[in-house]
């Protein structure tokens, strides 16, 4: 889970490294969890057809050669597939680990605490990776952050080596007939979504041809995945799943939750860029978001066990991410002090936590029981979706409503204004009183830009945070107007719930 958002522990750092935009180290993200997301259904196969001890080695094995790849390489052209077959990787990782803990428990509770524990790391992967890799980003090369994660997988593959047997408890299903078509047609779409969404806005969309490529290609692809699908006799993905309205209900909850989930990282940036906290402190502020993801999953699982309806943990969930959004709205300021942000960011992991899993186990739930592996799939899929759709919104007001307000700032910006000449005046003897006795003017101007850049940015997180919160009321008002989802745990004893 480290390796996932490893490349965005410090963006500028990253780019740096590789002669890269920060752009391109979203893009590396996104290809991990295309990856995972593309070869999730595919990747169940190998898992059947290998004894667990022979497939725990195997991938750890192509894992560590991996990493071993990232720690030479500079030229970031490979590094995109290097990253894809990470997140494919990974998806053997989590199918496995999820199982081996799954086929030890049989008690229905017993499932249920699993599945939040393992939820619950995830939705703690990116802050708690801030804190693992920030002193060493500080402290090391950049490069040899992916020795260090190859030396990593040694202990656990030792362990493997020593602790387990070489039995198998289920009969191989021969690698014939694998459906390599249906896994490359299925990753080409949404790949191509999310390189729209990271360089859409710089390049003003469509205006740009690859824009217009990958949207054809998306496309195309897509209808070739959805006709495909109908004329198999053993389909990679059941697609007749989306008839469900209840099943459509929670992708729709799961999805904007993970559009406000990663809303977070605007927090972050104005953390960094505003008040000026800088990579290592702010990684320990993210201890308060994880306390809080604790918190929410426990109150779900609490919640769950107890039989009580998912429509008021969602209402709970969701009334917290608005007031999440609202206190830091009318917190947004030029100044201020970090340790006035532990309460909103302790609530925005509280209402994470809380819609995460009950969402999930919805959603699931929601399908007959032979339909579970694709409902699985398609939750892992509107995961990335929410993701990818966070990062292209965020990239909109970033690009486009920040430069609006710093143009209105800069009409401003005239000798004539009394009050600019008036703060003029005031930094230079500032700066000459402190000791700068050349270019006090032009250094004065320069801090002035600053704060207008500054200023900007302040706008734009207030506009992005001002539609989460209307999100949030929007999806609010849908949840009220539904039915009471109480029978939720009768089906979900019936229908055995598939990792994703």
């Amino acid at each position: 889970m480290v390796l996932f958002f490893l490349p965005g522990a410090n963006v500028q750092v990253t780019a740096g490294y590789y002669g890269a935009q920060p752009s391109d180290v979203q893009f590396l993200i996104i290809l991990f969890y295309a990856g995972f997301v593309g070869f999730y259904i595919l990747e169940r196969r190998f898992f059947i057809f290998f004894p667990i001890k022979r497939y725990y080695i195997i991938f750890n094995l192509v894992q560590i050669f991996n990493c071993y790849l990232m720690y030479h390489i500079t030229d970031i052209t490979w590094v995109y597939g290097l990253r894809f077959i990470q997140g494919m990787l990974f998806a053997s990782a989590v199918n496995l680990s999820i199982s081996m803990i799954f086929s030890r428990l049989h008690s229905e509770r017993a499932k249920e605490v699993s599945y939040s524990i393992f939820f619950g790391m995830l939705l703690c992967s990116s802050p708690f990776n801030s804190f693992v890799t920030a002193e060493f980003i500080d402290s090391f090369n950049f490069d040899e952050l992916y020795l260090y994660a190859a030396l990593a997988f040694l202990p656990g593959m030792l362990l493997v080596l020593i602790s387990m047997k070489s039995t198998r408890h289920i009969k191989p299903y021969p690698l014939f007939s694998l459906d390599w078509v249906s896994f490359i047609l299925f990753s080409g779409p949404i790949i191509a979504f999310g390189y729209m969404m990271v360089y859409g806005q710089e390049v003003y969309w469509f205006w740009d041809c690859h824009m217009q490529l990958a949207l054809f290609l998306g496309i195309v692809l897509l209808l070739c995945f959805v006709i495909r699908q109908l004329t198999l006799k053993r389909m990679y993905m059941d697609i007749s799943i989306f008839m469900n309205r209840r099943f459509l209900l929670g992708l729709l909850i799961l999805y904007m939750m993970y559009i406000e989930r990663f809303s977070l990282s605007i927090s972050n940036q104005y953390f960094l860029q505003v008040l000026k906290v800088d990579p290592i402190h702010l990684s320990y502020m993210q201890w308060f978001n994880i306390l809080g993801i604790i918190m929410g999953v426990l109150f779900a699982l609490y919640w769950i066990v107890a039989h009580k309806s998912v429509k008021w943990i969602w209402i709970l969930g969701y009334c917290l991410l608005l007031a999440f959004h609202q206190i830091m709205f009318f917190s947004f300021e030029s100044e201020g002090n970090d340790y006035n942000f532990w309460i909103p960011l302790c609530i925005h992991g509280i209402g994470v936590g809380l819609i995460m899993v009950p969402t999930i186990l919805f959603t699931i739930a929601s399908v007959k029981p032979h339909l579970a592996v694709s409902a699985a799939a398609i939750c892992l899929s509107v995961r990335y979706l929410g993701y990818t759709s966070s990062i292209g919104l965020q990239n909109f007001f970033k690009l486009f409503e920040s430069n609006q307000h710093q143009q209105i700032f800069q009409d401003y910006l005239q000798r004539s204004n009394v009050i600019l000449q008036t703060y003029f005046d005031k930094e230079t003897t500032k700066l000459m009183k402190n000791g700068l006795q050349f270019h006090e003017q032009a250094t004065a101007e320069k801090l002035i830009a600053q704060r207008v850049n500054n200023q900007s940015f302040v706008r734009f997180a207030m506009d992005y945070y001002e539609l989460m919160s209307m999100i949030s009321i929007c999806i609010l008002m849908l949840i009220f107007l539904s039915p009471s989802l109480k029978n939720m745990y009768k089906k979900l004893k019936q229908n055995m719930v598939s990792p994703a």
